[in-house]
């Protein structure tokens, strides 16, 4: 019996080190123990490849295109950069024939070059973030920019067989913003790699004695909401910040520290996943926010701390707040002045929570990457006609 071709076409994957790449490299793991698999992605900025194609097992090929350094915090250049890549990737699959392409976001402009220039007869948009949602409209250029580029993107959709979005709040503003059929929409949640929460739930935390630590891992970038609290924990006596990470924020981070001479805030980088696990384990405390333009959103990097069980400090409105409300040891507010911060900083540090096991039991329960990407699987067959492996029989694989 002939297996299925399905590409996927993904601006991040691995040896990329994001919770974009993680993802897709597990999905595409997943969808080639059913369907033959390739996939066409770029390497990181200005890094070059260590081959053009790669061939990961027998049925997943990863074949990748080499992208430049640019100024990233630069939106035109940014901008000419997606739409140009999001041409060639296009143009590169399309030279391999499949029944079926898997396109994700948040290279924006890859769901219309899919929708307008792909030859495969089915088409799956994978939408990890409503990108075009949270353009700046600050001026009268970025708002013409955010409206054609928003009726360019929901006219798009609609040329696809099926969507996938990570919660129900995007589903449903799809739904009444985007016009979109809610039966083209399915949920597939973000949620954290196996082996990742095999090693997080089990740490011992080795908290430091003299000092409290909060601890914030992820992107530096103009969506969180750092700057205030770096405010209210400035030079704050028995108080310890980390801020792990890099982004367009970083430098404007350390530029304060330094004028301010603050002296328990730390910025040590982006780290590997594995230098991490210290950080967590001295940790008292786990920082993390989003400014509330981004209130669809509920970042990957949530469902990893829930799998250590520490509290958690959330400051924003929207999805990702109300997610929060759902865990225990989650403390979560919505104002974002250094003053509130602290006070409720305080709060926090006085009430002492606990571990929540029951937060880890949460996440292996219901946000295991392996498991939530087998939906890939169940759209796709159901896409092309096509029994699941698991409901393969013994003559259907002798029928060649």
């Amino acid at each position: 019996m002939s297996r299925k071709v399905i590409n996927l076409i993904t601006p991040h994957f691995a040896p990329e080190n994001t919770a974009a790449s993680h993802r897709m490299e597990t999905a595409a793991r997943i969808l080639s123990a059913s369907f033959d698999v390739n996939v066409f992605t770029l390497t990181e900025r200005g890094k070059k490849f260590r081959a053009e194609k790669e061939l990961w097992n027998d049925n997943l090929t990863v074949h990748y295109t080499y992208l430049p350094a640019y100024p990233k915090a630069f939106f035109p250049i940014r901008a000419f950069i997606e739409w140009w890549y999001s041409r060639k990737l296009v143009k590169k699959a399309n030279r391999s024939e499949a029944d079926m392409v898997l396109v994700t976001v948040p290279f924006m402009f890859l769901l219309n070059t899919v929708a307008s220039k792909s030859v495969a007869a089915k088409k799956v948009a994978d939408i990890r973030d409503l990108v075009w949602h949270y353009l700046p409209e600050r001026n009268f250029i970025q708002r013409f920019f955010k409206k054609a580029v928003t009726k360019l993107m929901h006219r798009s959709l609609l040329k696809y067989d099926a969507i996938t979005v990570t919660s129900e709040v995007e589903k449903k503003w799809l739904k009444k913003v985007a016009g979109i059929d809610g039966h083209m929409i399915h949920v597939v949640s973000n949620g954290i790699a196996d082996d990742k929460f095999r090693v997080l739930q089990t740490l011992t935390p080795n908290q430091l004695k003299n000092e409290y630590v909060i601890s914030y891992i992820g992107n530096i970038g103009s969506s969180q909401t750092l700057m205030p609290l770096v405010e209210a924990v400035k030079n704050v006596k028995g108080i310890r910040l980390n801020l792990i990470g890099d982004g367009n924020e970083r430098r404007r981070i350390q530029d304060y520290l330094h004028k301010e001479d603050v002296r328990n805030v730390f910025l040590p980088g982006k780290l590997k996943w594995a230098r991490t696990i210290p950080y967590y384990q001295s940790s008292s405390l786990l920082f993390a926010g989003l400014k509330n333009e981004f209130d669809t959103a509920i970042p990957s990097k949530l469902y990893e701390y829930l799998a250590t069980g520490l509290p958690i400090f959330y400051i924003g409105t929207g999805a990702a707040a109300n997610f929060m409300k759902t865990f225990e040891n989650t403390f979560v507010i919505e104002y974002t002045d250094p003053v509130s911060i602290k006070k409720e900083l305080l709060r926090i540090m006085h009430a002492a929570p606990e571990l929540s096991a029951d937060n880890a039991r949460k996440v292996n329960d219901y946000y295991l990457r392996d498991s939530l990407s087998k939906r890939f699987v169940e759209i796709s067959a159901g896409l092309l006609k096509e029994k699941e492996l698991s409901n393969l029989f013994v003559e259907d694989l002798l029928s060649v």
